[in-house]
C-alpha cells in the first residue's frame, strides 16, 4: 500500500460504494471518496482541506463526535448505528466504523470514517419481526381454536354416547333390519370422535405440559411402555446399550409410546418386532424405532407428519391420523428434527433428535412452555 502513488490510491477510494472521509487530528478534512461527496453534496475543493463540522450536517457531528474523539484519544477502532440525516433525501440507517491512522512513529493523527448503509437491512428486518410476530399471533389463535373447539365438543360427544347406549339398551331384543348394526356403527364412530378429540388436545398442549427436567434412563423408559403396550406375538429388540439423558421426561415418553404404539397398530401380521437404537451425536441423541411390518409408501413420505393422515382406511384400523403429528410438533419443540426410511429386509426405522439438555436450554424451553400455557389461559 505504502508504494501506490496517491492517485490511485484516490481511484481505488472512489470506486468503494461506501461514503469514506478522514478526519485529522485537529478536526480538518484530509480526504474524502467520490461517494461521500456525492451523499453531502459537496465538491472536492469544498470537502478536502476544511473543517469536518462545515462538511457534515450538525446533526452528523453532534452524533459522531464522542466516537471521533474515542478513536483518536484510545487508538481502537469504534463503531455506532443511528440514523443519518444527508442534505437532500430522507434519513438512511447506517452503521459508522471509526478506524485510526497512524503515523511512522505509531501515534494516532487521525480517523478514518466509513459509513454502510443499513436501511434496507434495517427494514427487512423489521419486516421479518413483524411477520414472525403475526405467525405467532397465528400460531396462538389456532392453537387456542384447538384447545377450545376439542375441549367443547367432548360434553355433546358424550350425551351422544349416552343416548346410543340406552338404544342399544332398548333396542336389546329387536332384530328386524340394521338398527344393530347401524347402534353399532354409531358407537364404533362416537368413540373414534372422542378418541379424536383427545389426540387433538395432546397435540394443542404438545411443548406445554413438560414437567421437571431430570436423568432419565430410556432402556428403563422403553421397557416400561413395552410392558404396558405390547400385545402377545409382538417382541422388542434392543441390540445395543440405551444412555440416560437429561431431559424433560414426558415428552420423550410421548414419543416413544406413539412410535412403538404405531408400529404394533399398523403391522400386517399378528406379530412382529420391534427395534430400538440410540446413537450419539454431538451435543445430541438420535433415536430409532424401527418395526418389520409393511412399510410406508414414497407418495406418503411427508404427508404421515401431518394431522389427521393415515395410511389405511379408519374403518380398518382404529386411529386418529394425529400420532405422527404429535410426535412431529415434540420433536421440533426441542430443536430436533424426524425422518423415516425403509427397513431391511422390510419394514420401517423412525429416527429422531433429541437433545441432552443444559440448564441454560432447559430453562429456554421451560420459558416457552410457560408463554404457550399463559396463552391457552387467556
Amino acid at each position: 500500500m505504502a508504494n501506490i502513488p496517491a492517485q490511485e490510491l484516490r481511484v481505488i477510494a472512489d470506486a468503494i460504494p461506501y461514503p469514506v472521509i478522514y478526519i485529522l487530528a485537529d478536526g480538518s478534512v484530509g480526504f474524502t471518496n467520490r461517494t461521500f461527496r456525492r451523499a453531502m453534496g459537496v465538491s472536492l475543493e469544498q470537502a478536502e482541506g476544511s473543517s469536518a463540522e462545515d462538511v457534515m450536517t450538525a446533526e452528523e457531528n453532534d452524533n459522531g463526535r464522542a466516537s471521533f474523539l474515542a478513536c483518536l484519544t484510545e487508538g481502537r477502532r469504534v463503531t455506532r448505528e443511528g440514523f443519518a440525516a444527508a442534505p437532500s433525501g430522507p434519513a438512511r440507517y447506517c452503521r459508522y466504523v471509526y478506524e485510526p491512522v497512524r503515523n511512522g512513529n505509531g501515534e494516532v493523527e487521525g480517523v478514518c470514517v466509513t459509513v454502510v448503509d443499513l436501511t434496507h437491512i434495517r427494514k427487512a428486518e423489521e419486516a421479518l419481526r413483524d411477520s414472525h410476530r403475526e405467525l405467532e399471533r397465528s400460531n396462538r389463535d389456532l392453537e387456542q381454536f384447538a384447545y377450545v373447539a376439542s375441549h367443547d365438543l367432548k360434553a355433546p360427544l358424550r350425551s351422544i354416547e349416552v343416548l346410543a347406549g340406552w338404544l342399544s339398551e332398548d333396542l336389546a331384543g329387536y332384530a328386524d333390519g340394521d338398527v344393530q348394526e347401524n347402534l353399532a356403527l354409531l358407537k364404533a364412530r362416537t368413540s373414534r370422535l372422542n378418541r379424536l378429540l383427545d389426540d387433538l388436545l395432546t397435540y394443542s398442549r404438545a411443548g406445554r405440559r413438560v414437567g421437571e427436567v431430570r436423568e432419565v434412563d430410556v432402556g428403563e423408559l422403553v421397557g416400561s411402555i413395552w410392558s404396558m403396550i405390547a400385545p402377545p406375538g409382538f417382541e422388542l429388540a434392543v441390540p445395543g446399550p440405551l444412555p440416560v439423558v437429561t431431559t424433560f421426561p414426558a415428552p420423550l415418553e410421548q414419543i416413544f409410546r406413539n412410535l412403538m404404539g404405531n408400529a404394533i397398530k399398523h403391522h400386517p401380521g399378528p406379530g412382529g418386532r420391534i427395534t430400538v437404537t440410540a446413537e450419539k451425536r454431538d451435543d445430541h441423541y438420535v433415536f430409532a424405532v424401527g418395526d418389520d411390518g409393511g412399510g410406508i409408501p414414497e407418495e406418503y413420505r411427508e404427508r404421515v407428519y401431518q394431522m389427521f393422515q393415515t395410511l389405511q382406511p379408519r374403518d380398518e384400523v382404529e386411529g386418529s391420523g394425529m400420532g405422527l403429528a404429535i410426535v412431529s410438533r415434540l420433536v421440533e419443540w426441542q430443536q430436533g428434527r424426524i425422518w423415516h426410511e425403509p427397513a431391511q429386509p422390510n419394514g420401517t426405522v423412525f429416527r429422531f433428535e433429541w437433545k441432552a439438555l443444559g440448564e441454560a436450554t432447559a430453562d429456554r424451553l421451560m420459558k416457552a412452555a410457560g408463554e404457550q400455557n399463559q396463552v391457552r389461559a387467556a
